[in-house]
This record gives structure tokens, sequence and C-alpha cells, in this order.
């Protein structure tokens, strides 16, 4: 990744979701380092049949993806979408702020705003080849429409602070498919707390009270899990709070019933 990208990414993980928006735009509005990554990486591979560049890459359905920065809040990648696949019958909002500039053709499609819990169309959009489209993802999306060859894309998302909220709407009448929200920070604790748990750590048990504070009810949940895991009796005090004050009903539900049964298992003395 060249240097000024690398610095660019790492101040806007950092900075309010307009901020690292503007810190990134200018990336997608001027290539000349992608056709230089590019160039080099071709060379490389000329020069050594066995080269393999140092990026991820992954593939969904019809869509080819290329990593070339991933941070908790900042992706940036290359995409080639297959051409001559069925339309999707899906509009996805990924919560993200969407940078997307088609490389050797126009994008076409159908934008969609969020009004209350559903989707409505919004009209066609179509942006040349070479410019840059931006979608605030978090109530607007763009529902591509099929094309015969392939397109390429480079696309930026940034993701605001704190969890994102992702949906799935119906394409033929708008109504909600599928909801979810992610933190990847908090999910990365939670592995780390998971680990520790494994290793008995009782040590570490201040680090899972204070993961407790989780913004997400269901990870809230998963670190209170790991916590009785751990230790069962230094939890009990969090259990007990968690099912008299948690917010959500769900959790407090989970709890309260976890909390009968701790109470009523037999001392194993």
């Amino acid at each position: 990744m060249p240097a000024a990208l690398a610095e660019a990414v790492d101040t806007a993980e950092a900075a309010p979701i307009d901020r690292a928006v503007a810190l990134i735009r200018p990336f997608l509005s001027d290539i000349g380092w992608f056709d230089a990554l590019l160039a080099e990486e071709i060379q490389a591979m000329a020069g050594d049949p066995r080269h393999l560049p140092g990026f991820r890459a992954s593939r969904q359905g019809g869509a080819r993806h290329l990593v070339l920065a991933r941070t908790e809040r900042i992706w940036l990648t290359a995409s080639l979408l297959d051409g001559g696949q069925a339309p999707s019958e899906r509009v996805h909002f990924s919560g993200r702020v969407s940078l997307c500039r088609p490389l050797n053709g126009p994008l076409a499609g159908d934008a969609w705003r969020l009004e209350g819990a559903r989707a409505m169309m919004a009209g066609a959009r179509i942006c040349a080849a070479g410019a840059t489209i931006e979608l605030d993802e978090r109530r607007e999306a763009l529902w591509v429409r099929p094309t015969d060859a392939p397109l390429m894309l480079l696309r930026a998302q940034v993701a605001p602070t704190g969890p994102v909220q992702a949906r799935i709407h119906d394409r033929s009448d708008g109504r909600t498919i599928a909801s979810a929200q992610a933190d990847e920070g908090h999910a990365r604790a939670l592995m780390l707390l998971s680990l520790l748990r494994l290793q008995g750590r009782r040590d570490a048990a201040d680090q899972f009270a204070q993961a407790l504070d989780a913004p997400l009810p269901g990870q809230r949940w998963a670190v209170m899990r790991e916590y009785l895991a751990l230790d069962t009796a230094r939890a009990l005090p969090a259990l007990r709070a968690m099912a008299g004050r948690e917010i959500d009903a769900v959790v407090r539900g989970l709890a309260t019933r976890t909390l009968r049964q701790v109470e009523g298992m037999p001392c194993p003395a």
C-alpha cells in the first residue's frame, strides 16, 4: 500500500465519519497509486511466475474482490463483477458510506432509500467510468443492474464509529428481509476473552467484567457466558446486575433464567 494511502487510512480509522470519508475520497478521484500498484505487481509476476501479490482475495457469487486495505472501519477493494449474472432480488444497505469508481465501463442501477422500515426506489442512476458515486448506505443503496461483460470497480467503504447496522430488503416490495448489527472491535475482544477462558486465566477476570459494556446486546450476553464459564462465583454479581438492569429484554430474560439455574445448583462440596 502506498505510504500516503496508508497514512490516510490510519488517520481515518480514528476520525469522525465525515472526516474519514474526506480523507479517503482523494484516493478514488486520483487512482495513479492504483495503476502504479498494478504495474508493480504485474512486473513482479512477469519476473517470477511464483510471485503472489500480498493482498487477500475473496469471492462471493459472481463478485471477486482484492482487498487493498482493511481495518475495523475502512475497507478498500478492487472488485470484478462477472457479466451475465441473474439480477439480484435484494437491496443491501451496508450501514457504511460507500465510494465506488467503475474502471472499465459505466455503473448503472436503481437508487433506493430507506423510509422507516421499508426501502423505496428513488430512480435510476448511472456513474460513468472514471467518475465516483458516493452513497451513505446507512439510508441509501444502489441496486446494480447486471451487465453482459465483467465490470471492474474500485470501492471504499467507511464505517461510522460504533456498531454498524446492515439491512437487506426485498426489491419487489421494499420489505425488510434481514437486519444485523456488527461491531468488529468488540468481536475481536470476545475472541480474545474466549482464548483466556480456554486457558483458565482467572487472573484476567477483570477484563471480562470490563467487556460487559459492549454496545450490542448479543455481545454483552456472549461476554457474560464466557465470564460465567471462567469463574462462575466471581461473575455472579454481574449476572445479578444484568438480570435486574439490562435494557434489552431478551438478554435480561436470558440472564434471569441463568441466574435461577446457577443459584439453584447444589454446592459441589
